[in-house]
């Protein structure tokens, strides 16, 4: 058991985080730090934590493992604040959904003034904030850690804290992560986000009949379109390399399909689809 993680950000992944913890006995006191009261006293009232802070001070130094679980504009620059006052043996670790954030001058204070062991915890919902944090939110989902220098010890224990809450644990570099989620996650993201304006800029007279009848599919499709905008604004900046090829790519197939759809291409349409079907159903039994 540990005697003290910090929690930098305790919002929908980190309150999460810290009732999993409590859970699962993992640390016997949870320190969040937030610049937001608000978010800090919602995280308080469900006992996500133990104690609230507004700032990153000296008493850091107690905490074996710290998590910033803010969006990823900001997690390189509370590294270099935590920095100030960490130690070698502590363990610096994230919740970003973008690994590729930190500054080579960050990266060189790693195994000097603490041990930093990025993550993703791939898991979530379309809501945000300490008062939709949920005790089960991580439970049979995949974490993704990309070390920075290999520490075997520090690997080992950012390993086990999310093995306990449930999670199934894979290690990846950095860039073969970013590119993985700039197709699995972000991009889905970006279309949701889009084709939710791309709907309201219709020449429709009556908007009140749009929103009436955008159930169904679209409604079920557009669900991740009301996540947190400030996250994904920065997932989306953060990752814009590799998003940027993937969109091309996902444009490219979406001109094959107008064209087929203009030649009225039946059977090349039916195979298209047959064959998606069939890969969706592979993915949703991968995941039970």
């Amino acid at each position: 058991m540990h005697k003290e993680i910090t929690i930098i950000g305790p919002g929908l992944i980190g309150a999460s985080l810290g009732l999993a913890l409590k859970k699962k006995k993992i640390c016997e006191k949870i320190i969040g730090i937030d610049i937001s009261k608000k978010n800090l006293r919602d995280a308080s009232s469900i006992n996500a934590i133990d104690e609230k802070r507004e700032k990153i001070d000296q008493r850091v130094k107690k905490s074996s493992v710290i998590f910033i679980c803010t969006p990823v504009s900001f997690i390189d620059n509370i590294v270099n604040e935590l920095s100030v006052y960490t130690e070698k043996n502590q363990i610096i670790s994230d919740v970003g959904s973008v690994k590729n954030i930190f500054e080579k001058k960050t990266l060189k204070l790693d195994d000097h003034k603490f041990s930093l062991v990025p993550g993703h915890p791939i898991a979530g919902t379309e809501h945000s904030g300490a008062k939709n944090a949920l005790n089960d939110l991580f439970q049979n989902k995949w974490c993704i850690l990309t070390p920075i220098n290999n520490s075997k010890n520090s690997i080992k224990v950012i390993s086990e804290i999310w093995r306990k809450i449930g999670m199934k644990v894979a290690i990846m570099k950095v860039n073969e992560h970013d590119k993985i989620m700039s197709i699995t996650s972000h991009l889905p993201h970006l279309i949701a986000f889009t084709i939710v304006g791309t709907a309201f800029n219709l020449n429709i007279k009556k908007k009140e009949e749009l929103i009436n009848f955008a159930a169904g599919g679209f409604k079920d499709f557009t669900r991740i379109g009301s996540s947190d905008p400030k996250m994904w604004t920065d997932i989306f900046l953060k990752n814009k390399e590799f998003l940027k090829d993937t969109l091309s790519l996902f444009l490219k197939d979406i001109e094959k399909i107008k064209k087929l759809l203009e030649n009225d291409q039946y059977s090349q349409i039916f195979k298209l689809l047959k064959r998606t079907k069939e890969i969706r159903n592979i993915i949703v039994k991968k995941r039970i």
